[in-house]
């Protein structure tokens, strides 16, 4: 197994899977992850969909494509990003799923006062523990749109109360992905 700081530091988020299979016995290895993550109050407010189905993962992809398309129309002008991930969402072909064959959704209690930063932590850990193993992921935030719908949220089996909040792909790399660049974060110390 890596060092904690190389895999914090190599980590990166995979948009191109091969076909090789994650065992359930590896998810289960990610959720397991995922628990150990700090909670605010210790509320532990999280719930896990697995999703394998490739028929209801392009259904989802689709889904999420028609939910961002309004969101980011209004600022193609003025976002080069937006702009460019339009340009993907309209795509005949596309998949926002990038082919990945497993989905995690981390569903979130509504009734815990912090359960979007403690999925996000839940996210994180789950993320890196992939990564240790050789397993690419990626955070689909572009699906939360469409999981703003509780009915389809309902259909997947999610338990009352919950909403998504962190839609992640699993799977083995099928290319290289490169380091992106990384800004300078403005630091400023009050001693």
């Amino acid at each position: 197994m890596k060092d904690i700081i190389e895999i914090i530091k190599t980590r990166r988020c995979v948009r191109e899977y091969n076909e090789d299979v994650v065992s359930d016995e590896d998810v289960q290895f990610l959720i397991e992850c995922a628990r150990y993550a700090p909670t605010g109050f210790n509320m532990q407010p999280w719930s896990f969909l697995v999703i394998r189905n490739k028929d209801l993962l392009h259904k989802l992809s689709e889904s999420g494509k028609k939910s961002m398309i309004p969101i980011l129309e209004p600022m193609k002008n003025s976002s080069r990003k937006a702009s460019d991930f339009l340009v993907f969402l309209k795509t005949k072909g596309t998949n926002m799923l990038y082919g990945a064959p497993v989905l995690v959704i981390i569903l979130g209690n509504k009734n815990s006062p912090t359960v979007d930063f403690d999925c996000a932590m839940a996210a994180q850990n789950m993320m890196l523990a992939a990564h240790s193993k050789g397993i690419g992921s990626c955070w689909i935030g572009g699906l939360l749109p469409a999981f703003m719908d509780e009915k389809l949220l309902k259909e997947l089996g999610a338990p009352d109360g919950y909403k998504a909040v962190a839609p992640l792909i699993f799977g083995y790399p099928g290319g290289r992905t490169e380091m992106p660049e990384k800004n300078e974060p403005g630091v400023k110390w009050l001693r």
